[in-house]
């Protein structure tokens, strides 16, 4: 995940579970080497924006974590990036996104 407000936005949406955030929390290399210490045993669910840097910032932590030996799950990834690419192009947007199409379903 890129930054602390795309966490706070998952959060609103009712996902549960550690984040750890590439912007928010250092370099890219810092935090991989946080997900190796914390991590063990765990699953390790890769969010990124739907843009272009997000697709390439996916893909280099992905790469990088099968090479230290981890299974990172893409899978949530793909699918919100199929459903929702055209509508929203990062993380922080999609709680927003999904909260107005629920207030205008009950309206």
């Amino acid at each position: 995940m890129e930054g602390r407000r795309d966490a706070e936005a998952l959060e609103r949406l009712g996902v549960k579970g550690e984040f750890l955030c590439v912007k928010a929390g250092g370099s890219l290399p810092e935090t991989l080497s946080r997900l190796e210490l914390e991590a063990e045993g765990r699953e390790i669910i890769v969010l990124t924006d739907f843009d272009r840097g997000g697709v390439e910032l996916a893909m280099q932590v992905s790469r990088k974590l099968e090479e230290k030996g981890f299974h990172p799950n893409l899978e949530f990834w793909l699918r919100l990036k199929a459903l929702m690419s055209r509508q929203v192009k990062d993380m922080e947007g999609l709680a927003s996104y999904l909260e107005n199409v629920k207030r205008k379903l009950s309206l």
